[in-house]
C-alpha cells in the first residue's frame, strides 16, 4: 500500500509543471557551478601542482559542487512538500484519506517515498556530472560516494521536516516557510556555534556542519545518526499530528 500511496504522490509531482521548473532552475544553477570550478581548476593547477598537499580535482570541483546542491535544497525541499498535507486539506482531499482503509504511517511513509523520487532526480544529475571527470582525471570515489551519501540523508531529513509542517499547516505557504526557516536555522548554527560560548554544541545540532564532514570524504556514524533520528522523528510526529487531526474532528 506504500508503494501505491507513493507513486500517486511521485505522478503528481512530476506532472506539475512548477516542479519541473524548479529542476531545471536547480540543475542549471548546478552546472554552471561545476563548469566554473572545472575552469577555475584548469587554471590553478600549476599552483596546486607546487603545493606540498595540492587540493585534487574532487575537493576542488566535486565537493563545492555538492555544497551548493545542499543549498540549493533549502529552497527545493519546502516548495516540493508544501502541498503533501496542507495542499490536500486546503482542497478537501485529505478527510478523504482519513475514511480509506489507509494506515497514517502508510500515507506518511508513501508521501515521503513520493516526494524523495523527485529528488532522486537531483542527486542522480550531481552523482552524474563528476564521472564525466574520468575522462580526463582521476576522482576520489571515497569522498565522491561520502558526499553523495550527504545529499541523501540531507534530502530525507529535509523532506521528513517538510511533511510534518505540512501535516500541522492550515495552508500550504505556511508550510513551506516554516519548513524554510527550520532548515535555515539549522545551517546557521554552524556558523553561530564560532562566536558562542560554547560552540561545540551548536555545532553538533548544526546540519551544515554533519553534511560538510560527509562531503569531504569524513563518514562518522554520528553524523549519519544525526540524519536518521531527524527523519525518523519528523516522520513519526507527522503521523501524531495527523493522528490528532483525524480524532479530533
Amino acid at each position: 500500500m506504500i508503494a501505491v500511496v507513493a507513486a500517486r504522490e511521485a505522478r503528481a509531482l512530476f506532472r506539475s509543471p512548477f516542479a519541473w521548473w524548479v529542476l531545471g532552475a536547480v540543475q542549471l544553477l548546478t552546472a554552471y557551478q561545476f563548469l566554473a570550478q572545472v575552469d577555475l581548476f584548469v587554471q590553478y593547477l600549476p599552483r596546486l601542482r607546487a603545493l606540498d598537499e595540492p587540493l585534487g580535482v574532487t575537493q576542488f570541483v566535486v565537493v563545492p559542487t555538492f555544497n551548493l546542491t545542499s543549498l540549493l535544497l533549502l529552497f527545493l525541499i519546502p516548495l516540493l512538500t508544501m502541498q503533501t498535507f496542507a495542499g490536500e486539506r486546503r482542497s478537501g482531499v485529505l478527510p478523504l484519506w482519513y475514511s480509506a482503509p489507509v494506515r497514517l504511517t502508510t500515507l506518511v511513509l508513501g508521501k515521503f517515498l513520493g516526494v524523495m523520487s523527485l529528488l532522486a532526480a537531483v542527486w542522480a544529475l550531481n552523482a552524474l556530472m563528476p564521472l564525466t571527470l574520468l575522462w580526463g582525471t582521476t576522482l576520489d570515489l571515497g569522498t565522491y560516494a561520502a558526499g553523495l551519501a550527504g545529499l541523501a540523508l540531507m534530502m530525507a531529513a529535509g523532506s521528513a521536516l517538510g511533511l510534518w509542517y505540512s501535516a500541522v499547516a492550515s495552508q500550504p505557504p505556511v508550510a513551506a516557510v516554516a519548513t524554510f526557516a527550520t532548515l535555515l536555522g539549522l545551517w546557521l548554527l554552524d556558523w553561530a556555534s564560532h562566536t558562542a560560548e560554547a560552540p561545540g554544541v551548536l555545532a553538533e545540532l548544526s546540519m551544515l556542519a554533519h553534511f560538510q564532514r560527509l562531503s569531504r570524504g569524513l563518514v562518522d556514524t554520528f553524523d549519519i545518526a544525526y540524519f536518521v533520528l531527524m527523519t525518523v522523528g519528523a516522520l513519526a510526529l507527522a503521523v501524531c499530528a495527523l493522528a490528532g487531526e483525524r480524532d479530533g474532528r
